[in-house]
């Protein structure tokens, strides 16, 4: 790695205010998309120009952030592309994303969602211990935690892992709507308890809105794969992008995606957003607590910068001047995340495209650069060039109003509202 104080300044293209990249009006749930919700999503109709903008003859396509896979979906759609791979460290996220990318009849689903109703008439309500959660009466209702036990045993008995997997995805979104957690918000927060007499919802009634719903997103999947006739090869492994991985040596044409924007404690927790769902399901949980502190900057490993980044030597000094411990927080980021460039440099060809889609946060008041980080890490290597930046405004994404920053109870600030496409191309 090159030493910081040697770096010259890294020239980096224009940035271009594109409205076009916006879609203030798309329809971000179509097809698969519908499937579940999931913070920070890339919206498809970005994903998708991405794809034929940068990936007109591409047959390979990696995400190393898959989160829900709507990257892959989008790839399974794009004319050219066959093999695409998709990395993510939470165990719900592969779950979401295997049952996105596996295009199944409806006639099955139907079939089994009808025999699933049936069933539920008959199952007797469990017992509390059905479920391995610690204060699942803190969480959950008791009429509410009856009728997820029946779902979820009913859905257990189905033999076609497919078609399991698709109605877990079911249950899991089920799970996060009729909690007792507030909605709207991705971290782990009761409703308040002058509203939680009032808070009262028919478990049963909304699994089946949601399926009908996730039933009707997979026929437009499958009726447009087949139109297509394209057959995809799709594999998804749940890893660390840090590490390296099961993904082949100079394999993909095309990366695109949208990366942790920082630390999971101050940004988008992915775990506490999955966590009540995680263990319903039956997941591990040490593996599913330790979801957030296994993301990028979740352990702070690193005293020292000496990343070749200029933009972000400015930053880390105006931080440190405020707050030493966030600024180590966003040091063991960034060093994290350039550890994934050696591993996305192994995997990726020579004269590929890569496309990040990210957001520049705000920690103690100071405005993050990560596009500008980005593009000197890629460059700072010799090996990448970048083509250009587009900024869009995120009118549809799914983030959260307000985040905290400073790390702070109570002390929130308004979140990102405009996006950064970071486009690079290795030579």
């Amino acid at each position: 790695m090159q030493n910081l104080m040697s770096l010259a300044p890294t020239i980096l293209r224009e940035k271009q205010r594109d409205f076009s990249w916006d879609f203030p009006t798309a329809d971000t749930k179509e097809f698969t998309h519908n499937l579940h919700s999931y913070p920070a999503m890339m919206i498809p109709q970005v994903a998708r120009r991405l794809l034929r903008v940068y990936g007109k003859s591409v047959t390979s396509l990696i995400d190393p952030f898959m989160g829900s896979g709507s990257v892959l979906v989008e790839g399974m759609l794009h004319e050219p592309t066959t093999t695409l791979y998709g990395i993510d460290i939470n165990p719900l996220a592969i779950l979401i994303a295997k049952a996105k990318t596996t295009p199944l009849k409806p006639e099955l689903l139907e079939k089994e969602f009808s025999r699933i109703s049936s069933n539920i008439e008959y199952k007797k309500d469990a017992e509390l211990g059905f479920f391995n959660l610690q204060n699942i009466s803190y969480w959950f209702k008791q009429n509410v935690i009856e009728a997820l036990s029946k779902l979820k045993k009913s859905i257990d008995e189905i033999e076609h892992e497919k078609i399991r997997n698709f109605f877990l995805v079911c249950f899991s979104e089920t799970v996060r709507k009729v909690s007792n957690t507030r909605q709207g918000e991705f971290k782990l927060y009761r409703i308040e308890e002058k509203k939680l007499a009032a808070h009262s919802p028919d478990t049963i009634s909304i699994f089946n809105q949601i399926v009908k719903r996730n039933i009707k997103g997979m026929h437009a999947f499958y009726s447009s794969l087949k139109f297509l006739d394209k057959k995809n090869e799709v594999k998804i492994y749940k890893e660390d992008t840090r590490l390296k991985t099961s993904i082949p040596s100079d394999s993909c044409d095309i990366l695109v995606t949208s990366p942790p924007y920082g630390d999971s404690r101050t940004t988008v927790a992915y775990g506490q957003f999955s966590r009540l769902s995680s263990q319903l399901l039956g997941y591990p949980y040490d593996e599913v607590k330790r979801v957030d502190q296994n993301g990028l900057g979740g352990k702070r490993n690193y005293e020292e910068n000496g990343l070749p980044s200029l933009h972000l030597k400015k930053i880390l000094d105006k931080i440190t001047s405020l707050d030493k411990i966030r600024a180590l927080d966003v040091l063991s980021f960034y060093h994290d995340f350039d550890k994934c460039i050696d591993e996305i440099n192994r995997i990726m060809k020579i004269n590929s495209h890569l496309c990040f889609v990210v957001g520049n946060r705000t920690v103690k008041g100071v405005k993050i650069p990560t596009d500008d980080i980005i593009a000197e890490l890629f460059t700072s290597r010799g090996n990448y060039g970048h083509i250009t930046t587009f900024i869009r405004r995120i009118p549809n994404k799914r983030m959260p109003k307000i985040n905290s920053p400073s790390n702070v109870k109570g002390v929130t600030s308004s979140t990102m509202d405009k996006e950064y496409l970071v486009i690079l191309k290795k030579i």
